[in-house]
């Protein structure tokens, strides 16, 4: 079932937003539950659990939208999608350390808000059954696509790094390479891969991933590596 969390102060807003809502998921989906919070205080004092999508107004008292898009991460980390709805464009820069799926500007369009729901809901269904299968040593595992930060190689010792542990296995990074050719992963270097969409920033040959860890990108891969980035910005917001 799909989950919409709604933190919005305004009970207009909140009812437009509803209304909006039901029209576009009962094309969509058959099962869905839409949550109303009205501030970021109520939404922290009964979390919900299972969350796919967080609608955040940025204009809250106390809490602000973007403080409590922080919070999130730190609770939910990649596992949700969080789309800002706000009458101004100055908290874009931010939306980069939370990874905002969308900015929509109020007043809300029933067109534009269908699209980009549309959008994101297919981006949760995709990371939901996007999985690999590796074998470390003895034992078997099944890892989400979207946990892995980056892959690194030294020989035939392959390093899956992952959000919450790191993997070690025996392959080749042409065989990683494809497995993953689909995804928004891309070979920085001859011996490391990254997931674009841990990039937190690029400086010079290196990649700066949200959890402060470094990965290098190779001379003749900088320019695509921070082409690819610089992309990857555009779509999300």
């Amino acid at each position: 079932m799909l989950k919409i969390a709604i933190c919005e102060d305004e009970i207009e807003q909140q009812k437009i937003l509803k209304q909006y809502l039901e029209q576009i998921l009962n094309q969509i989906s058959n099962k869905y539950e839409i949550l109303f919070f009205n501030s970021g205080e109520a939404l922290f004092k009964n979390y919900p659990q299972n969350i796919d999508i967080f609608l955040l107004d940025i204009h809250m008292d106390e809490l602000n939208g973007m403080e409590v898009a922080k919070r999130i991460r730190q609770i939910d980390k990649k596992e949700v999608e969080i789309i800002f709805t706000t009458s101004l464009i100055e908290y874009i820069q931010e939306g980069y350390e939370v990874r905002a799926y969308r900015y929509l500007l109020k007043p809300i369009k029933l067109e534009n808000l269908k699209k980009h729901i549309i959008s994101c809901v297919k981006e949760v269904n995709r990371n939901k059954s996007s999985y690999i299968a590796i074998n470390e040593k003895n034992d078997a595992y099944k890892l989400k696509i979207s946990d892995i930060t980056y892959i690194e190689i030294q020989k035939r010792e392959m390093t899956i790094h992952t959000i919450n542990k790191d993997y070690i296995i025996n392959s080749s990074m042409s065989k990683m390479e494809n497995e993953l050719s689909k995804y928004n992963f891309y070979r920085c270097h001859k011996s490391f891969m990254v997931n674009i969409d841990f990039i937190k920033n690029i400086k010079q040959y290196v990649a700066i991933l949200e959890n402060k860890e470094e990965v290098p990108i190779s001379r003749y891969k900088f320019k695509d590596t921070k082409a690819r980035f610089l992309s990857h910005l555009g779509s999300v917001l």
